[in-house]
């Protein structure tokens, strides 16, 4: 399995389970609107997650950040909605590599909020015109070698 492939599940998966506002993807041409959404894939540290088998477990873990574009000034009543749902949308999920929610975690490609790692606000800031809020779902991507 490959970052592309990652990549690609992400983005299906919030393709089809996301219908509030536009959505930029990840490292894609955009230009935010109030009311839009922008994904971006940090992949990080790489770990052995078994040992001695015929194939063993790589662990991929990363982080998808999601950033909320809404009109600046209008307080927190603006995203605060959007948080809720985009967390709930990565808290304890479980896909394949079509991006298709499964819940056998025998059959994972990526796992969201792994060991207890849940979705988060990982920042806010003011870039006029905007308020942009930033939520953190954190993912393992397992590969088999």
């Amino acid at each position: 399995m490959s970052y592309d492939q990652e990549r690609a599940a992400i983005e299906a998966y919030f393709n089809s389970n996301w219908s509030a506002t536009p959505v930029g993807f990840d490292d894609h041409l955009f230009t935010p609107v109030a009311d839009s959404v922008r994904l971006k894939i940090q992949d990080g540290v790489v770990l052995q997650g078994t040992i001695g088998g015929a194939q063993n477990r790589i662990d991929h873990v990363g982080v998808l950040q999601i950033q909320i574009f809404v009109a600046g000034g209008k307080g927190s009543v603006s995203w605060r909605g959007y948080v809720e749902t985009i967390t709930q949308l990565f808290h304890g999920v479980i896909i394949d590599t079509s991006g298709v929610l499964i819940t056998d975690p025998a059959n994972a490609f990526i796992k969201f909020a792994p060991e207890g790692q849940y979705p988060y606000i990982g920042g806010n800031q003011m870039e006029p015109p905007f308020e942009i809020i930033t939520v953190n779902a954190p993912f393992v991507r397992y590969e088999m070698m």
